[in-house]
């Protein structure tokens, strides 16, 4: 299956996989609270099956969805080659409806940071909590902001990896730029796609935009809080160390409070 050109290539399934290769250290995690949890497993903005997929073969039930059709198409067929039974379902993470509780509600790898106003982020934790079970939890991971990163020099171009064109079209290398508006506090990156293939170089083949909210720590346990929902773990990276200054993520483990529920919706 060629890459289709109006689909950005960090939604494309197969290259979303080729340029997250790396990406392994949040896996233990997210399984064992899947099994701690007991299911059933929902897994917000699942992308490929990264995740969804060994928490499968954990023998929780789990139900993955996401807004790219692209992505879903590759967790799917994906799923299927590891011999697991998972629901992929194409919907929005601030608007849906599943008819079913779930005991766990997860959203990794930062995909959280991409719904930029309070507006999406509200909506967000009200579709949530419509669907956790008593008792249930949800959990995500965020960047914890750096002062230096989000400072850099908008025009500063930088390598962040490189991968192989899963066309075969030789290598892929992964460029960005950076420029962060403290009003709306969204990192606006400019991603560029460049590969080199047995027919030389061809710079730039693909220029995209990804937009990230950022979320000071003490700014995100008051959203949290106004959303409803107390936090019972805060922890600094995936081998559960409680956060401290310095540490590069937000891992948060929250549940619905009544109490807190009823005054965040009261008029």
């Amino acid at each position: 299956m060629r890459t289709n050109p109006s689909i950005p290539l960090y939604r494309d399934g197969r290259h979303y996989d080729a340029l997250n290769s790396f990406l392994v250290a949040d896996i233990p995690f997210y399984v064992e609270a899947a099994r701690r949890s007991g299911g059933p497993v929902l897994e917000l903005a699942c992308g490929t099956g990264r995740l969804a997929i060994p928490i499968a073969q954990s023998g929780v039930e789990i139900v993955g969805l996401d807004i790219s059709p692209s992505m879903l198409a590759r967790a799917r067929a994906k799923g299927e080659a590891a011999g697991v039974k998972i629901e992929f379902v194409e919907g929005d993470c601030r608007d849906f409806g599943l008819g079913s509780k779930f005991a766990l509600i997860f959203m990794a790898f930062n995909s959280l940071q991409h719904l930029h106003d309070y507006a999406a982020l509200a909506a967000l934790f009200a579709s949530v909590c419509n669907h956790l079970a008593e008792g249930g939890r949800f959990i995500f991971d965020v960047f914890n902001p750096k002062l230096e990163i989000l400072a850099r020099n908008p025009e500063d171009r930088r390598v962040e990896r490189e991968y192989q064109d899963p066309d075969g079209q030789g290598t892929i290398v992964f460029e960005h730029t950076m420029d962060y508006d403290d009003a709306s506090q969204v990192n606006r990156i400019k991603c560029y796609f460049s590969r080199r293939g047995p027919n030389g170089e061809e710079r730039d083949f693909r220029i995209e935009e990804l937009h990230m909210r950022c979320l000071f720590p003490q700014e995100l346990d008051l959203l949290v809080r106004s959303q409803g929902f107390e936090i019972v773990h805060k922890f600094g990276n995936f081998e559960r160390k409680p956060l401290a200054s310095g540490d590069p993520k937000q891992v948060v483990v929250c549940r619905a409070n009544t109490e807190l529920r009823a005054n965040a919706t009261a008029p």
